[in-house]
């Protein structure tokens, strides 16, 4: 069964990008099965990035994110090799639960926002309509003071 994950990979910066994609192709070399013969689906280089502190009294580390497709199983080796290798300083391996929902706008009463504000009764004061604060239920106006 085939998941997919992403892999943040922090790799010393002494490295050129060309060092780096031959540890890369060794590292998901590992994760190549009968099913999926390739489980690379995207590599960004981020490039070198100062870290937040030093790690392996490092102050700079070149940064790649892959997203890949592969079988759990696989998974064990590859951070087994991952973790052995000196040049890797750290390394994320997350699942991939897909794309990061849309934000969803609430909806009041069947109407958007901006009609809502349109209402007569919306921003009316409530001496103005003649009923008591505490009456209207609006916790936020009874404590203003009475």
């Amino acid at each position: 069964m085939t998941r997919g994950y992403e892999v943040v990979y922090i790799f010393d910066s002494t490295l050129d990008e060309t060092k780096v994609d031959e540890h890369l192709k060794r590292f998901h070399a590992l994760l190549i099965n009968d099913d999926n013969p390739d489980p690379v689906k995207n590599i960004n280089h981020w490039g070198k990035r100062t870290l937040a502190y030093p790690i392996k009294r490092r102050e700079i580390g070149y940064y790649v994110v892959a997203q890949l497709g592969t079988d759990p199983t696989l998974l064990g080796e590859f951070e087994r090799l991952v973790k052995l290798e000196e040049e890797v300083l750290r390394y994320q391996l997350v699942l991939n639960e897909g794309e990061v929902p849309a934000l969803v706008v609430p909806v009041v009463d069947g109407q958007d926002k901006d009609a809502a504000s349109d209402r007569p009764d919306a921003g009316s004061s409530p001496d103005a309509g003649g009923s008591s604060d505490i009456a209207s239920g609006d916790p936020g106006t009874a404590e203003k003071g009475q």
